[in-house]
């Protein structure tokens, strides 16, 4: 009866021991997309205040926007999902700028399009 239980008990540890390995392996795992999602975003928003000159609240403003698309996109499971936040997104990049602002953003093609279109982003 003692090795039964000792064996019940030695069973239940390990399982508790493998279970708690991989819940830190999936939370690291997360942690490093949330880091990468970030400096994307911060990435992104640094060209965007290179080419368009953005208010301090504007400029938080597009950095919600941009870690939310990035996510957005991480989640994403096809090609065309990913295609309809991209535009979704761009559209709401616009929308934030003004007329003159997004002149500018729309005379830079290779940034305009990097920031609204997923066939020029890097992936």
């Amino acid at each position: 009866m003692k090795k039964i239980v000792s064996i019940v008990v030695l069973m239940v540890a390990f399982s508790f021991s493998a279970n708690a390995q991989s819940n830190l392996k999936m939370e690291s795992d997360s942690n490093s997309k949330d880091q990468n999602v970030k400096e994307m975003a911060y990435a992104e928003l640094r060209e965007l205040s290179s080419v368009v000159e953005l208010t301090p609240e504007l400029k938080n403003d597009f950095l919600t926007l941009f870690i939310m698309r990035n996510e957005a996109i991480n989640n994403a499971k096809s090609h065309e999902e990913k295609a309809a936040v991209y535009e979704r997104f761009g559209q709401k990049l616009l929308s934030g700028l003004s007329e003159q602002q997004a002149m500018k953003l729309k005379e830079n093609k290779e940034l305009y399009n990097k920031l609204t279109n997923i066939k020029y982003a890097k992936q």
